[in-house]
């Protein structure tokens, strides 16, 4: 999860794990892309939309360039449309308000690790095309 609000990001942590996550918490891009090339493990990332340095965007596409394709889920104070419509276009896999709550945002996340899991036990395509329509076995989306 990376959320420059110390504040927040340590609630959710809190949150998430009571409900049988492990987290790991960072404040901006940079620290949480240094963990993952010395080795920190996920299954999601988690991403503000507004982070110092570079935003969650950005640090999506840095995880992109860098063949990184962990799921990434956007959390935001500010959901405007045109943010949510960015993501879904660059492959996001869900775009959650904050104003949501913790249910929310558990069972989200309890549905993507779950099609990861099953996908792993079932290999499947990574896009069909069907005319206009393309579907994403891989995180549920089309």
């Amino acid at each position: 999860m990376v959320d420059d609000d110390e504040l927040y990001r340590e609630a959710l942590t809190a949150d998430l794990a009571d409900r049988g996550f492990s987290v790991s918490g960072f404040a901006d891009g940079p620290s949480f892309l240094d963990a993952l090339n010395n080795g920190v493990e996920a299954r999601v990332a988690l991403l503000d939309w507004s982070l110092p340095e570079m935003s969650g965007f950005e640090l999506f596409g840095a995880l992109r360039e860098r063949g990184i394709g962990l799921p990434v889920v956007f959390l935001t104070g500010h959901s405007f449309v045109e943010r949510e419509l960015q993501a879904f276009a660059h492959g996001a896999v869900d775009f959650i308000d904050k104003d949501r709550g913790i249910e929310v945002l558990a069972h989200r996340l309890r549905v993507i690790i779950d099609s990861q899991h099953n996908l792993n036990a079932v290999t499947a395509p990574e896009t069909q095309r069907h005319g206009n329509l393309t579907l994403y076995p891989s995180t549920a989306r089309a």
